[in-house]
């Protein structure tokens, strides 16, 4: 007698067990609600769709969101670096260019419509585009340089390096002057000159010493398929012109992201 009373206290309580459960889980359920994806970001993090939730933002055709992981995102803070004995020299080689900028709401992007490639070590990436953010994304022991130009490259394997080069305040930008008056102000505006060719090493600093890294896009998905090369040495631009970008940038730059054990590579030109 004494054994089945046991057995059936057994059997009693599993079942009041598992009937806990089933009432926990669909109160759980009843106050559990998907947080939808987003399909546009932004850089206010006062909004829904600002860099902390980029993590959030929708992918389709397989694309993974990275923008939430802490293994190698971009931009970071460039300091602690060392030398690095295996990298090499950048050699580049562009033609010339017509002028296409658009507005695509997050920054002005000049589609390279020349050829041009940069080989970083022994591998050919070719020019696809380059854009700009207001404050720099990537800082220098901290600190923000006033804009930042990005020169993404890409190679026949599908694999990105973009150039990051810094300017700061000082001379007037030749290079800048061509496109300045232009600059489309509206979103998805485009502007378009069949006669205004440029070359994009007019972006180049004489001195190409760098900085290298491996990272990711800075914006979503923020695909961690980047190699970095950050340009030590910055251009000059003046003030007037940096009015001209910020006033329609407005301050379209990623905060800087955990390091994460990676090592900041340096490269000097002798």
């Amino acid at each position: 007698m004494k054994t089945k009373i046991d057995i059936l206290s057994t059997k009693n309580l599993m079942v009041l067990l598992l009937s806990l459960s089933i009432v926990i889980t669909s109160c759980n359920d009843d106050n559990t609600s998907d947080v939808e994806c987003f399909d546009d970001f932004n850089y206010d993090d006062t909004t829904d769709e600002g860099p902390a939730s980029w993590f959030n933002y929708c992918t389709d055709d397989g694309t993974i969101n990275e923008c939430g992981s802490t293994t190698r995102q971009s931009p970071i803070d460039i300091s602690g670096v060392v030398n690095d004995p295996t990298l090499q020299s950048l050699s580049t080689l562009y033609a010339n260019s017509i002028t296409e900028i658009i507005n695509n709401g997050h920054t002005l992007q000049f589609n390279y419509n020349g050829t041009g490639t940069v080989n970083f070590q022994g591998s050919d990436y070719s020019l696809q585009q380059f854009h700009f953010h207001a404050n720099s994304e990537h800082t220098i022991e901290g600190s923000h340089k006033p804009l930042e130009v990005h020169l993404v490259h890409k190679n026949d394997s599908g694999h990105l390096m973009v150039l990051g080069i810094f300017f700061e305040i000082g001379a007037e930008s030749t290079f800048l002057a061509q496109f300045i008056d232009n600059l489309p102000e509206e979103i998805n505006e485009t502007y378009l000159d069949f006669d205004l060719s440029y070359n994009a090493s007019g972006l180049l600093p004489a001195n190409l010493s760098y900085y290298h890294y491996k990272g990711s896009l800075t914006t979503p998905p923020c695909s961690e398929i980047v190699e970095w090369v950050v340009m030590k040495n910055a251009l000059e631009m003046s003030q007037t012109q940096m009015d001209q970008f910020s006033g329609i940038l407005h301050h379209n730059f990623r905060p800087v992201q955990p390091l994460a054990g990676r090592v900041i590579g340096a490269y000097d030109v002798n």
